[in-house]
């Protein structure tokens, strides 16, 4: 067991563990500071290799919750009894589109590079594409796609794009006529994210973690005020409540990361993600090697995840709550992620 002053690491080379530091100067480590603010210098990039710094990124926060200190889940109503038309769109994108979807959302100024070798993060995209692990897989990424895990890994975009889709995905699609849908801001970088995690998923071959962690941020789950209507209620229990999530989850494999993304102060989700039938696991990719904040152990899931709690229990030091859940009913349907992505 790990103290909280050390980390877990993956290593790139080897299939194993190892511990780092957490750096003494903290969130105020200049090194830190300018790569918060879009760096990208070498020398910052392998001291935060080598150090993890709490701070960066909080885990789901109550405004994503929609102001709400109970976990609320995202999809009103989920399973096949949905209209069409009310999903997260997934169609072809074109050269060109992220980038204007960027500017519609006022958010261009986010490729800019501040510090370091590159001008833009179209040049850190194009150096991660000849990355040992990309290479490795069979480089099944495109530029695009490697662009868009960065956007979300390294940028603030990830915030506004997780928001919004949890705001589009918490309307009661089943009572709304789908002319009065609120707009889909991410479109374009969603559909992007979710054929990379889809891609990496498929063709990286090294083991992915048996368990990973997410943090909500002062919110209780309690499954009696989950918001699930019509088909969910037939894969819902007493003992086993169901809940669906509304956007990509970001995760670390290491459960002191996720605490102090959550503040040690909420809840824990503890996923497993082990599963004997393969075409039943959650789509989900290792996204560590593409950060620039490695130490951070993350693994992204896919959008849309339903999941079965297994248990809820409470931390005895630090007084959090442990709710361990498995992969869920109407969940990702590999067949259509093929269908939509191969």
């Amino acid at each position: 067991m790990t103290s909280k002053h050390e980390i877990i690491v993956r290593d790139d080379a080897n299939e194993h563990y190892h511990t780092e530091n957490e750096c003494h100067d903290g969130n105020q480590c200049s090194a830190f500071q300018r790569l918060i603010h879009n760096g990208y210098r070498p020398d910052d990039i392998e001291h935060c290799s080598k150090h993890f710094h709490a701070g960066r990124r909080g885990g789901t926060t109550t405004t994503e919750n929609f102001g709400s200190k109970k976990f609320i889940t995202a999809y009103q109503n989920w399973g096949n009894d949905l209209p069409k038309g009310t999903g997260l769109w997934n169609g072809i994108v074109k050269d060109g589109d992220l980038l204007q979807e960027l500017r519609q959302n006022d958010l261009i100024n986010e490729m800019d590079v501040k510090s370091g070798p590159y001008k833009s993060l179209n040049d850190v995209a194009e150096e991660k594409l000849n990355h040992p692990r990309h290479r490795e897989m069979g480089s099944p990424l495109s530029h695009d796609q490697m662009l868009a895990i960065l956007l979300y890994t390294d940028s603030k975009v990830y915030k506004d794009l997780r928001y919004h889709e949890m705001c589009y995905s918490n309307q009661d699609f089943a009572n709304i006529e789908t002319s009065s849908l609120m707009q889909k801001n991410w479109p374009i970088l969603g559909c992007l994210l979710n054929s990379a995690i889809w891609a990496l998923d498929q063709y990286d071959k090294r083991p992915r973690p048996a368990v990973v962690y997410h943090g909500l941020y002062d919110i209780e789950v309690d499954p009696s005020t989950f918001n699930n209507h019509n088909l969910s209620k037939k894969f819902s229990t007493k003992d086993s409540p169901v809940f669906r999530y509304g956007t990509f989850i970001s995760t670390s494999w290491d459960r002191e990361v996720a605490t102090t993304f959550m503040h040690e102060k909420g809840s824990l989700l503890e996923i497993n993600l082990k599963e004997d039938d393969n075409d039943r696991a959650l789509v989900g990719a290792d996204v560590s090697w593409i950060s620039k904040f490695p130490t951070e152990c993350e693994f992204l899931i896919a959008r849309g995840a339903t999941f079965v709690i297994e248990s809820i229990s409470l931390d005895q030091q630090d007084h959090y709550q442990v709710v361990k859940v498995k992969h869920g009913p109407i969940s990702h349907d590999r067949v259509k992620f093929r269908r939509l992505y191969n």
